[in-house]
Order: structure tokens, then sequence, then C-alpha cells
């Protein structure tokens, strides 16, 4: 297994993913609406993290799979279905080479999931290749700007550059990029920003979460305190939730608009 599959499996293993994959429910339960999910149809869950999606789309009747590259994420889902009593196929793979047939699903759905895959061409491709023709595929990403792009330039200097081929999940959140990248897969898609907000008691409540519960950011963290810079870039991520803050009664709410790009596989493609 090369190192970029084992630090992708390490981000999403440490930390306190379920608690985030709460607070994201709403926006699975979303994309299982617009998607048309229902009784009968096969479903394709690609990133499947604690089973968010995949159990949305197995309570509104459809036969689900899904599939996640971290084997920890995968036994947080399957304990999360069996407490939740539905039924869901499981299984360890890799975005850019589903192991599935052409055709095999009607809706494939990725929800902050594959645009983590490095190669966002063959994980795009595998998306189109694997729904029927005439099917549905649909993605989310985070559209930046906000709290986000406050810390994100913030921190830019104190950070190393990424290694080549690194991930890029920000570049998804581009309507237009989504697009084009999804019709190249022979998907012909259209894309919406979509509101969403983080909610917590405090601004410091927000930050002590993003530090002890996502992988992401603890993982970045974690480098920055190596660099001996983590003090300096914690400072101005409590700035950029204070500065993005639309709570008035001493609470912390920050809107982090998210896209939902979605269409059907043409026809006519092999």
């Amino acid at each position: 297994m090369d190192d970029a599959v084992n630090a992708q499996q390490r981000i999403w293993t440490i930390g306190d993913y379920p608690a985030v994959a709460r607070r994201l429910l709403p926006i699975s339960e979303t994309v299982a609406e617009r998607a048309g999910i229902e009784g009968g149809h096969r479903v394709l869950d690609v990133g499947v993290g604690d089973g968010n999606t995949a159990i949305v789309a197995a309570r509104r009747g459809a036969a689900v799979t899904g599939v996640d590259l971290t084997p920890a994420q995968l036994e947080r889902a399957r304990a999360r279905c069996a407490a939740e009593g539905v039924e869901v196929d499981l299984r360890e793979a890799d975005a850019e080479d589903l192991p599935f047939a052409d055709g095999a699903f009607d809706v494939v759905v990725s929800v902050f999931g594959m645009i983590f895959a490095p190669d966002h061409e063959r994980a795009t491709a595998e998306l189109g290749r694997v729904c029927r023709p005439g099917g549905t595929v649909a993605i989310t990403a985070w559209t930046g700007g906000g709290w986000s792009a406050r810390f994100a330039a913030e921190v830019q200097h104190l950070l190393p550059p990424p290694p080549p081929g690194a991930p890029r999940p920000d570049q998804w959140g581009d309507p237009d990029t989504a697009v084009a990248r999804l019709a190249a897969a022979g998907v012909e898609a259209k894309a919406e920003v979509l509101p969403f907000a983080w909610e917590f008691p405090t601004v410091t409540d927000a930050v002590d979460f993003l530090l002890t519960a996502s992988g992401p950011f603890m993982t970045m963290f974690e480098t920055l305190a190596a660099l001996g810079r983590d003090t300096e870039a914690a400072v101005a991520l409590a700035g950029a939730f204070a500065a993005s803050n639309e709570a008035t009664d001493g609470t912390c709410r920050v809107p982090a608009t998210w896209l939902l790009a979605q269409g059907q596989r043409q026809t006519g493609l092999r």
C-alpha cells in the first residue's frame, strides 16, 4: 500500500468522524431527495464514511452498497447500520478503482468523499462507469469562502507546500470545474450552491471541535506543531470563526455553503 493511501486512511481514522457526520446528516438527506432515490434503486455510496448517506438511501427502500478506502470508517458504518436496523453492503475499495461492473448502479453518490481522491479524472470516470446509462450521479463539495477562506489565507505562509499529486478537494467547490469534470466522465450535470451552517455554543467550542474531531484539521495541526506554528494557527482559526460568526447571542454560527453537482450518465457510452 503506498504512502498516499496510508495518509488518507490515517486522516479518516483519527479524531471523531461520527461527530462530524451527525452535523452533516441534513446534507445527506438533501442529496438523497434531489437524486430521487427510492425503492428498487441500486445505489452506490462512494466514500461511505460512517454511513450517513447509505443509511438514508436504505431507509428510502434502495438496495445500497457503500465503499470506503478506510477500514476504520467501514467498522463505524457496520456498527451504525446494525444499530439503526438497515442493511448496507459495505466494502473496502478505492474511488479510483471501483470493483463493480459497468452500469451496475442506478444512482451513484459521493458526499464529501471522492473529492479527496488524488486523481480526480480517474475517480470521476469510475463514478460514470459504474452508473447505468440514464442513471444519476451526484457529488458534493464545500464551496470555500467565508471562515475557511479567511483561515486558509492566514495560515498559508505557515505550512509547507503540499506534495505533488496531493488531493485538492477545494477545486471541486467551483461549479464550472465540477460540471466539466463530470462531463468528461459522460455525466451531463448541473451544479447548485446550497446553504449550511456550523453551530457551536461558542467560538472556542468550534475550534476545539475541529481540533479533536476533524481528521483533516488534526493532521494539519500535527504538521504545524512539528514546525512550532500550531499556536499561531489556532489563533487564526478562532479569528476566522469570530469574523464569520452570524450569531449575536454569544454562540457561534458560521455559514458554509456547499455544492451539489448532479446529472445523468449519457446513453451510447461504453
